[in-house]
């Protein structure tokens, strides 16, 4: 029994090594409390972080976000994700994020943005969303690392909030 064990559990605890490690990426998504479309993917947020075991850190771009402001956002919504608030646009920069919400998946390992771009395309413009999710992106990307297959769609046209960039 003991040699049957021996030899079958590396094929019962299967590592590839392969495999990439979904703890080498971060979701980021730039959001807003007042965006309403914000405010309904909070679920599907949490459920995604849940499902891909990925850090989701929340960036807050607004010049009128305050700790106390995304703090009431993440007890309303029931969200318990690191966030910081970006008020100098170090962040918007970096990513040259355009809108709330934008995700960007980021191999923290490799400094590269994987995805960038919509959750799906339930909204086909600020006001006017879809009966039907035809194309849930930001999962099909997840599932693409995930399976170390190519992303077919890297990147999406975010629907939402624009981010009023700063004048330098």
């Amino acid at each position: 029994m003991n040699i049957l064990l021996a030899i079958l559990f590396p094929l019962l605890v299967q590592n590839p090594v392969d495999s990439p490690k979904m703890g080498n990426y971060k979701i980021y998504i730039f959001v807003a409390e007042t965006c309403p479309i914000c405010q309904y993917y909070t679920k599907k947020i949490k459920e995604i972080s849940n499902t891909y075991e990925s850090e989701v850190v929340l960036i807050f771009p607004n010049k009128m976000s305050t700790d106390e402001s995304v703090k009431a956002y993440m007890k309303k919504y029931q969200i318990d994700f690191n966030y910081i608030l970006d008020k100098d646009h170090k962040w918007v920069n970096k990513f040259d994020a355009m809108i709330t919400p934008e995700v960007f998946v980021y191999n923290t390992k490799e400094k590269k943005v994987y995805y960038q771009g919509r959750i799906d395309d339930n909204y086909a413009r600020v006001g006017k969303r879809k009966l039907k999710i035809q194309s849930d992106d930001l999962i099909n990307a997840l599932e693409s690392i995930k399976t170390n297959k190519k992303i077919k769609t890297a990147t999406t046209q975010s629907v939402g909030c624009y981010i009023s960039k700063i004048k330098s």
